[in-house]
């Protein structure tokens, strides 16, 4: 049987968060500019990105930093993923040479292979950082106003120090109920609506919609019936905000962030139908 599938989430990743159709980033600017010009190894011993937003914010922010600013090439940016890894790599190429030592060498970006989730960020980041030199600084970590909180979680125990400073926030685009509206008219006879929820953030706005034209199963119910739409979760993270916040049951979760892996979680529902 054939899925219509519902994606939520930005149109183009790779748009600037100003620009941005879905989210409207309110970027700290000042106060990381502030953090930059300090300069790395000083007050922090190292940086989590874990978002495209943060590596916008990032960049944003270095406008307005003095010209001889140093330190941040030669200290570890813990990133989730390849795709986080890419953007800041891009965002050096794109930055001018006298403002390179306010970005990562790319020998000191970390973690896109072994963490594709907060919470294996984390764990990696556990193992890793008390190996660095200026250790005994905390981190500082780039969040939005939706944390899901899994990096923080990881690291509670470790006794690595943590300061989390918003550099963006979220907030719905205010046509996404008609576009959503229009989207499930194109709905053909006999096939099965999925949606996929790409964070923890798009539950929350995306959800109230949601219920008005579909059935969702609850968390935990271990019926039989046939809800009218399969929830899927890019991962793990988004998955357990489903369950335990909104009390959506999650039929299927991507094994990794990637396009691949998210094929193959909606293909499964297949033998659930």
């Amino acid at each position: 049987m054939n899925h219509h599938v519902f994606l939520l989430k930005n149109t183009d990743a790779d748009v600037s968060s100003s620009d941005d159709p879905y989210a409207l980033a309110l970027s700290s600017k000042d106060r990381l500019a502030e953090i930059i010009g300090q300069g790395g190894g000083k007050v922090y011993g190292g940086v989590i990105v874990t978002s495209g937003r943060a590596v916008d914010a990032w960049g944003n922010a270095l406008k307005a930093v003095e010209i001889g600013t140093n330190g941040w090439g030669n200290i570890p940016f813990y990133v989730v993923g390849p795709r986080t890894e890419s953007q800041l790599l891009d965002l050096r190429i794109k930055t001018p040479a006298e403002l390179s030592d306010l970005l990562p060498s790319p020998g000191f970006i970390l973690g896109a292979q072994e963490a594709g989730t907060g919470e294996a960020l984390g764990r990696f980041i556990s193992s890793d950082y008390p190996t660095r030199n200026g250790s005994n600084l905390p981190l500082l970590y780039l969040v939005g106003d939706k944390n899901a909180g899994g990096v923080e979680g990881a690291l509670k125990e470790t006794g690595i120090g943590l300061e989390m400073v918003q550099v963006y926030a979220t907030s719905p685009n205010t046509s996404f109920e008609d576009d959503f509206e229009a989207a499930v008219k194109q709905i053909e006879r006999g096939r099965v609506a999925c949606v996929v929820f790409f964070a923890p953030s798009s539950a929350e706005l995306a959800l109230p919609t949601i219920r008005k034209h579909f059935e969702l199963k609850p968390a935990f119910n271990q019926s039989n019936s046939n809800p009218s739409i399969k929830v899927v979760a890019i991962g793990p993270t988004t998955a357990r905000a489903l369950s335990e916040k909104h009390h959506v049951h999650v039929d299927a979760v991507s094994k990794k962030p990637e396009p691949n892996a998210l094929v193959e979680a909606v293909v499964s529902l297949k033998s659930s139908i």
